[in-house]
């Protein structure tokens, strides 16, 4: 779909799910993470949003950063939802890609499949970089575009080794619906166009660890699968959704977590 030839019917049709997606039971933070154009601090900042990671390359408006939050977080509550189960990673992926785009967010590329990796142990911080770093490559912008996107990736999953708050909340996230996965999401503006790069890991578990970053997983208790995404937001369908997103999405706000890279 090109970034702004979208028709008014299509803006309604797309409103109306937003509306009927089931986003679960509400829990309330108040707080003031919906508002858009505020300032960034690039590329200082990423935020915990749901079970994912996301992080912003310098010169993302806050606009876009906003943006890409809540999408992300709305598809993924719409998916969680629809599919719980840790074997549903397939039908989980296809609603989570569906929401993004009503969302304002067309895929350019996606792809979803088993996962194998050698030896009997892995790390699923290391993975999922290295799947977002196969993505990040695919992606049609300047090569020093690129490499930032990884970089700054890198760094807030790192960060969040040192920063015990921001990692429970994100583990707190990822057991809350009982979904095996985790994602590393990279944003960027280029010519006035925003995209997020996304890689992700989700796995079905033989035992009820609390850990998932940072350890090392015995891959004997897990099978594995691996999601790559692209999503170029198209900037009229985006506002014409923002506002009946961000209402629902208020009372999630506890779900996004900012921290300092």
């Amino acid at each position: 779909m090109n970034n702004q030839v979208v028709s008014e019917r299509y803006i309604s049709e797309c409103i109306q799910s937003l509306r009927e997606y089931d986003i679960g039971d509400m829990t309330i933070h108040p707080r003031s993470m919906f508002s858009v154009g505020d300032n960034v601090d690039e590329p200082s900042k990423a935020s915990i949003v749901g079970e994912g990671v996301l992080s912003f390359s310098a010169g993302l408006s806050g606009e876009n950063r906003s943006d890409a939050q809540n999408a992300y977080l709305y598809a993924t509550l719409a998916a969680n939802k629809a599919f719980p189960q840790d074997f549903q990673g397939k039908e989980w992926y296809a609603l989570f890609k569906e929401v993004m785009s009503r969302a304002g967010w067309s895929s350019t590329s996606l792809y979803y499949n088993d996962l194998n990796v050698s030896g009997t142990s892995v790390r699923m911080d290391k993975l999922v970089l290295e799947i977002l770093g196969s993505v990040v490559a695919g992606v049609a912008l300047p090569g020093p575009t690129t490499a930032l996107m990884l970089k700054v990736a890198g760094d807030a999953i790192s960060a969040l080794q040192k920063r015990d708050t921001a990692l429970t909340a994100y583990e707190r996230n990822l057991l809350a619906h009982g979904v095996g996965g985790i994602a590393a999401g990279a944003c960027t503006e280029n010519n006035g166009v925003a995209t997020m790069a996304l890689g992700a890991v989700r796995f079905l578990r033989r035992n009820t660890s609390t850990k998932v970053l940072f350890v090392d997983v015995d891959t004997r208790d897990v099978k594995l699968y691996r999601g790559e995404a692209v999503f170029e937001k198209n900037d009229l369908l985006a506002k014409a959704t923002r506002e009946v997103i961000a209402t629902r999405l208020i009372e999630h706000a506890g779900k996004i977590t900012d921290y300092d890279i």
